[in-house]
């Protein structure tokens, strides 16, 4: 590897070693990098002018360098067995959620130079209607767009002051690499799990309620057994006479 450095180095007189080791970091700190964020250019160009050398570097630790031309960005993604990131169940749905929206998009055509434009209180209308869960609450839902951001998948604008809980979001194309056919299919059956786990509490819990009432009338005949052999008590018969008019 360091023989691949050394010649990477000859064929490019204003990159050091040190902006080798920079680049590599960077990728691994943040996964996705984009041609057109002012930040990312000058890196974005030296691995893409360098990819043999990176795709290499990178497959030596497990991972797979992803490089698309035509959208300007360039990534990494675990290997095939390792591709499920380990995200918390919302993170994951979410994330699943970020791709649907991204596919609507793309299919009617409100895709602009790669990206899909959309609003968080999209994602989660979207979240809602597709796992009928509970969505996350403001504080956790910021903490996952925040991990969203810093894996290059969303970017986050500036609220309208009118709706400042609404937060506007640039999707990246680089959520069709995260969120595979395979992801999809390991997610539906969790959620598909959890379903069926629920449908079985639920009549778990039918059967305990009608167990219970059929305890409680037992007990209810008991004590009214036992009262008919006992004398009321003062203060009681009156309440107990108005009750029987009433009937």
């Amino acid at each position: 590897m360091l023989a691949d450095l050394k010649k990477a180095l000859e064929r490019n007189e204003k990159a050091n070693e040190e902006d080798f080791v920079r680049a590599a970091n960077q990728i691994l700190t943040n996964q996705f990098v984009y041609a057109d964020k002012p930040s990312q250019r000058d890196l974005y160009f030296l691995v893409s002018h360098n990819i043999d050398y990176f795709r290499n570097l990178f497959a030596a630790i497990g991972w797979t360098l992803v490089y698309q031309p035509d959208e300007a960005y360039l990534g990494i993604i675990p290997a095939a067995e390792e591709r499920v990131m380990r995200l918390r169940l919302d993170e994951s749905l979410l994330l699943l959620c970020l791709r649907q929206l991204y596919e609507q998009k793309l299919e009617n055509f409100e895709v602009e130079s790669g990206l899909a434009y959309s609003t968080s209180d999209e994602l989660l209308n979207l979240y809602s209607s597709l796992t009928g869960k509970e969505i996350p609450n403001e504080t956790r839902l910021r903490e996952i767009l925040s991990l969203m951001s810093r894996h290059g998948l969303i970017d986050r604008g500036r609220p309208d002051e009118t709706d400042p809980k609404n937060v506007p979001l640039s999707i990246y194309p680089t959520v069709r690499q995260v969120v595979v056919e395979e992801y999809i299919r390991q997610l539906e059956a969790l959620c598909d799990s959890e379903s069926r786990d629920l449908e079985l509490s639920s009549e778990e819990t039918d059967e305990e309620l009608i167990e219970a009432a059929a305890e409680e009338a037992d007990e209810t005949e008991t004590v009214s057994v036992d009262h008919s052999k006992t004398k009321a008590l003062p203060e009681e018969a009156p309440v107990q006479e108005s009750n029987d008019e009433t009937a």
